[in-house]
């Protein structure tokens, strides 16, 4: 799901600068952290509702899940509005930061080697990003 309404809360692109009579260009990035986390964690909720009726599965039917992890505070709220204890969570963040595009696949690939996830267990992948997009993925591992 999307919601490209939002896709003006972070932005990324290059800046031009005159920097001692020469034209070079730098990168700036601005970012309304509230609101992302506002508007993503509503478009996720919506998300994750849609999954668990795509699927046919339960909220509680769920036994693991990997997240994109942007940091802490948007990872517990996320995890609160969908009701997933945290336990149910593998978190990388506290040791790896916002690793970007490679949260959900470098995160899931520690879950196993770590013995976290286990064969038969129903695993949702949690994507939130933003622009706003939201990406879920359902495996039976």
């Amino acid at each position: 799901m999307a919601a490209p309404e939002h896709h003006g809360l972070c932005r990324w692109g290059l800046q031009k600068m005159t920097l001692i009579g020469e034209h070079v260009a730098t990168q700036v990035m601005a970012t309304d952290s509230p609101l992302v986390l506002k508007y993503g964690v509503e478009l996720g909720l919506r998300t994750w509702l849609g999954f668990l009726e795509r699927l046919g599965w339960a909220a509680g039917q769920v036994d693991k899940v990997i997240c994109h992890q942007v940091g802490s505070g948007h990872q517990s709220s996320i995890l609160k509005t969908l009701g997933i204890a945290p336990e149910k969570d593998f978190t990388t963040y506290p040791y790896l930061g916002n690793i970007g595009t490679v949260s959900l696949p470098l995160t899931a690939a520690l879950a196993e080697e770590r013995a976290f996830l286990r064969a038969g267990d129903r695993v949702g992948f949690l994507g939130i990003g933003s622009g706003l997009n939201c990406m879920m993925l359902g495996l039976e591992w």
